[in-house]
């Protein structure tokens, strides 16, 4: 007789609800979508506070030899910590990022498992960021169980300081598609048009492009305002911005904006454009000695930049621009260099930005949110 598998899925909670070290969500293995030989997690993650190893789920009896998924947080730095239990080892997994998540910042987490591919993957934030996999295909299996799952506190060890929300079990592996589709609901897919109010994340760091009015003095008539990143929160003053037309093209307000299409960015507040300009006459960022980036209220060439998806094949890259894309911007007028920010910090606690690289560092990398 043949049989057929069935995807189910279910979500387990939709939230947000707070967690406490001791507080848990626990659901027994015949309430669960039936599971065979790969499954798949996905939630949506906010921590408050760093702890000592703390449990964001775990399915199974016994902590230590029991851990088919089990996803937790290093102590008191707040990598992803995910393992599984195989037939040759029951602690086999990856760790990442290596520098942790932020506090009090939302994240999507995907958790995906499968003995026939014999390979574990995170994604976070729709990206796929490590995995695992299996190498002696013929002999080493995922041991898969009949235990419970906790959401926070799993027996005898501490849950996670923090918020959960949108947690869903699924019964097959989620394609890399798939991921991207859990963590872009419906409310979220939404397009960037020309005259979009937006934001720009800075995806290493966090951070959103902005400014705190301070100028760079280019020259007594020269004057630019100074372009950083800012906090981790938005700030609807300074860090919103319009899509606009390149310089003297004529655009329709409300229509979509292309990939690998030449725009502009209107600062909100301020009424200037986001701009950026040569080297020459030492005109460069304070600390890394790199292009300025700076908001000036003439509108000319030095407003354009061309708009990618990151890591793209320039002028393979298509479609149409949706919120969540994360992206590299490249100035046209100093032949492409990528808008750029790293950790560095101004003397006010501002970070630097500047045009550097080619757009393939991680510290090229922006995330665009549409403001409603």
């Amino acid at each position: 007789m043949l049989k057929f598998a069935v995807k189910e899925w279910a979500e387990l909670i939709s939230g947000p609800i707070s967690m406490g070290e001791q507080d848990q969500r626990v659901f027994a293995h015949a309430d669960l979508p039936a599971v065979n030989d790969k499954l798949s997690i996905t939630l949506r993650l906010k921590i408050h506070k760093l702890s000592h190893w703390p449990i964001i789920f775990h399915k199974g009896t016994e902590f230590s030899s029991i851990r088919t998924p089990i996803l937790q947080l290093v102590s008191n730095k707040s990598a992803l910590h995910a393992r599984f239990s195989g037939n040759w080892n029951s602690n086999v997994g990856i760790d990442v990022p290596d520098d942790g998540l932020l506090l009090n910042k939302w994240y999507h987490i995907a958790y995906t498992i499968s003995d026939p591919e014999k390979r574990l993957d995170l994604y976070l934030d729709g990206e796929w960021i490590g995995f695992y996999g299996i190498s002696n295909v013929k002999v080493q299996k995922v041991v898969f169980n009949d235990g419970p799952l906790h959401i926070g506190r799993s027996e005898n060890n501490l849950g996670i300081n923090g918020e959960i929300s949108n947690f869903r079990y699924f019964n097959w592996r989620l394609s890399p598609e798939e991921v991207i589709e859990d963590y872009f609901n419906e409310s979220q897919k939404k397009p960037i048009v020309y005259g979009s109010k937006i934001t720009l994340a800075h995806v290493s760091t966090g951070r959103y492009l902005s400014t705190k009015g301070i100028k760079y003095d280019l020259g007594r008539d020269d004057q630019h305002y100074m372009v950083i990143c800012g906090g981790q929160e938005i700030d609807l003053k300074n860090d919103v911005w319009t899509i606009i037309g390149a310089n003297g093209e004529s655009i329709k307000e409300g229509d979509p904006v292309s990939l690998n299409n030449i725009i502009g960015f209107k600062h909100q507040a301020t009424g200037c454009y986001l701009n950026s300009h040569g080297t020459s006459y030492e005109r460069a960022t304070p600390i890394t000695k790199q292009q300025q980036v700076t908001m000036c209220s003439d509108r000319d060439s030095n407003n354009d930049w061309v708009i990618r998806r990151y890591n793209s094949t320039t002028s393979y890259d298509i479609g149409h621009l949706m919120n969540g894309d994360i992206i590299s911007l490249f100035h046209i007028k100093t032949n492409k260099p990528a808008l750029y920010s790293n950790a560095i910090l101004l003397g006010d606690g501002s970070q630097e930005v500047s045009c550097y690289g080619d757009g393939s560092d991680k510290n090229n990398k922006w995330r665009i949110e549409l403001i409603n």
